[in-house]
């Protein structure tokens, strides 16, 4: 019996391949928007704790106003970052999804492929099992006949 054989198989292994790379892609650029969260909770933060220093009239109070000017522009900048960051996002999500959906559809179509093969298979085996119980039949009914031509002649 000859074995299940894909010739598509170098595809597929290109596909997933492609596949695992998007994914991996995908998941530094969901890192690098978790990073720039985190980064922006803390300028935010910061920013909080400026303005309750910066209510003060010593010399912390302007200094506070000072530094809370400076996180301003950071956190402007970080918001900019952000947005870069889950605009390249996106772009690796619908290329990862699209990379998945090829590899899905190779997949199915071997699945297909090595079901269509398991049942020729079997139709096959059950042609020989048939074939083999018909030459049984045959041998049986040849030796009962032979077996009858014995009984009739001893008579």
């Amino acid at each position: 019996m000859r074995r299940f054989r894909f010739r598509l198989a170098p595809v597929l292994r290109l596909r997933a391949q492609l596949e695992r790379t998007a994914r991996r892609e995908l998941a530094t650029a969901m890192g690098t928007l978790a990073s720039v969260d985190q980064k922006l909770a803390a300028a935010a933060a910061g920013l909080r704790d400026c303005a309750d220093q910066a209510s003060r009239a010593d010399g912390v109070g302007q200094l506070a106003k000072q530094l809370e000017q400076g996180l301003r522009r950071h956190h402007w900048r970080l918001q900019k970052q952000r947005a870069e960051a889950q605009q390249r996002l996106d772009v690796v999500r619908a290329d990862y999804k699209q990379k998945a959906r090829d590899l899905k559809a190779l997949q199915k179509l071997r699945d297909q492929q090595r079901e269509a093969w398991r049942l020729e298979t079997q139709r096959a085996e059950q042609a020989e099992l048939d074939e083999l119980a018909a030459m049984a039949r045959s041998v049986k009914a040849i030796r009962e006949q032979a077996a009858e031509r014995q009984t009739q002649e001893v008579c």
